[in-house]
């Protein structure tokens, strides 16, 4: 049996697992610019719809504004 890996997962438990994440180490996760694919994932309207329903204390400006700094921050790292 292969080793079974985040990416190997259906992309529906990606987007489960990753909304129950607290904002700071969803964020973390993106800092780190893990993979494209995951990037796009949070990137992704159907993912932020998901977020925001389980973390009813976050607004989605809050949640723009988070990842706009995390991108940022992703080129910054990128660039180096």
């Amino acid at each position: 049996m292969e080793n079974p890996n985040f990416d190997t997962l259906p992309e529906h438990l990606q987007m489960e697992i990753l909304s129950r994440l607290p904002m700071l180490s969803l964020v973390t996760c993106a800092w780190l610019c893990v993979s494209k694919k995951l990037a796009s994932l949070i990137r992704s309207q159907e993912f932020k719809a998901l977020y925001l329903s389980r973390w009813t204390d976050l607004d989605e400006d809050t949640f723009d504004l988070v990842y706009q700094k995390k991108s940022a921050g992703c080129m910054i790292k990128s660039s180096t």
